[in-house]
C-alpha cells in the first residue's frame, strides 16, 4: 500500500512587510533583521483570518488536483496554528463547509509548526488501516504574527513570523510523490519556555488584562531559551532528517524559514548546498506552512527534479521537530 502527494495550494496575502519597515517599527538595524533571515514578511489584511486563508489554499489544491471533486474528499484534517479564527472553533468542520467536502469526517490537529507532517503521517495511518478512505485533504492557516510583540527583545526570534495558507492533498495507491517516511522528536523539558499567557484557564482575559504583554508571546526563562536556540536548535532539525530511512540521499530540503546560520548548520550536517535548499527569507516564517513554499520554490526554480528524495523538514515551539521523505515525481 502507497499514498501519494497528489496535490499542493499556498495562499500568500497581497501586502508585506520590508526589513526596513520591520527595523524602523521595532528599533532594529537592518544587520539584525538580516541576520534573523528577514528580507520582508507577509502581512495579513482583515479579510486574511486562518481559515478563510486554508479554503483559498484547499481550493487551489483540488483545482492542482485535476479540479478533484470536493465530494471524493473521506477526510479534512486542520493542519494550521492554534491560534485561529475563533476560541474553541473546530476549523476543519469551517473548511469542509466553505470547500464542500459534504461527505468527509473532519478533525483538528495542533502540533505548532509541524502539522503538516504530523497530518501527513495521520493521513497515511488512516489510509492504512481503513479501506474506505481513499482522499484526505490536510489544510491551515497561520497568522501568529499578530502574537509577536516587536519590543520584546527576548521573542526577537519570532520576528520572521508572517501569515499564509496551505494545503496538500493525500491519496491511496497515487502513484507520484510516494511517501517514504516520517521522523519525528520532542524536547520536553522546553514545552513550557514559549508560549501566548492570556486566554487560557489560567490567566483568562479581562478587561484589566487587555492590551498588556499577556496577549503575546513570552519567554519565562529567557536566558534558557536563548542557550537552548543556539546549541540545540539546529542540531535537532539535523538530528530530525537523520532519522528518516528513506533509500537515499536527500536531493533537496524543503526546510523551514531558519536565521542564516542556523540553515548553514542544517544544510552541513545533512551534506546539501544552498541550491539543493531554497531560503525563505523573502516570505517570513511560516509556521507548518513553511516546507510547502519551500517546496513550490524548488519546483518552480528547477532545485526539484523527478526521482529527487525531498525531505520535507521543520520544527517549532514546545520543542518539537518533524521530516517527512518523499520521492518525488
Amino acid at each position: 500500500m502507497t499514498v501519494g502527494l497528489v496535490s499542493y495550494g499556498l495562499y500568500l496575502p497581497e501586502t508585506f512587510e520590508t526589513a526596513e519597515q520591520i527595523a524602523e517599527r521595532c528599533h532594529l538595524t537592518i544587520e539584525e533583521l538580516h541576520a534573523l533571515g528577514v528580507r520582508q514578511r507577509y502581512l495579513p489584511s482583515d479579510d486574511d483570518q486562518p481559515v478563510a486563508m486554508a479554503v483559498k489554499a484547499a481550493q487551489k489544491a483540488l483545482e492542482a488536483a485535476g479540479n478533484l471533486d470536493p465530494m471524493e474528499v473521506d477526510v479534512v484534517i486542520w493542519i494550521g496554528e492554534e491560534y485561529k479564527d475563533y476560541i474553541a472553533q473546530t476549523p476543519s468542520i469551517r473548511l469542509q463547509e466553505e470547500i464542500g467536502c459534504r461527505n468527509a469526517w473532519a478533525f483538528d490537529l495542533v502540533a505548532q509548526s509541524v502539522t503538516l507532517i504530523q497530518g501527513i503521517r495521520m493521513a497515511r495511518d488512516l489510509i492504512a488501516g481503513d479501506d474506505s478512505i481513499q482522499t484526505v485533504l490536510l489544510a491551515g492557516g497561520t497568522r501568529n504574527i499578530d502574537l509577536v510583540d516587536c519590543e520584546n527583545t527576548d521573542t526577537r526570534f519570532l520576528l520572521p513570523c508572517s501569515a499564509s495558507g496551505g494545503a496538500v492533498i493525500i491519496q491511496r495507491g497515487y502513484g507520484r510523490n510516494t511517501l517514504l517516511g516520517t521522523a519525528f522528536q520532542v524536547d520536553a523539558e522546553m514545552a513550557d519556555e514559549v508560549y501566548v499567557p492570556g486566554g487560557g484557564t489560567e490567566i483568562p482575559f479581562s478587561p484589566e488584562n487587555l492590551n498588556t504583554e499577556i496577549m503575546y508571546f513570552q519567554t519565562p526563562h529567557p536566558e534558557k531559551v536563548a542557550n537552548y536556540l543556539k546549541q540545540r536548535w539546529a542540531t535537532a532539525l539535523g538530528d530530525t532528517a537523520a532519522r528518516l530511512q528513506a533509500g537515499g540521499k536527500t536531493g533537496y530540503l524543503a526546510l523551514r524559514h531558519l536565521a542564516p546560520m542556523d540553515r548553514k548548520k542544517v544544510l552541513e550536517a545533512l551534506d546539501l548546498t544552498s541550491f539543493q535548499s531554497i531560503d525563505l527569507e523573502d516570505f517570513g516564517h511560516h509556521g507548518t506552512n513553511d516546507p510547502l513554499i519551500s517546496l513550490d520554490l524548488g519546483i518552480r526554480q528547477n532545485a526539484v527534479k523527478d526521482g529527487d528524495i525531498v525531505t520535507l523538514l521543520t520544527g517549532g515551539i514546545g520543542f518539537t521537530y518533524a521530516a517527512a521523505a518523499v520521492r518525488w515525481g
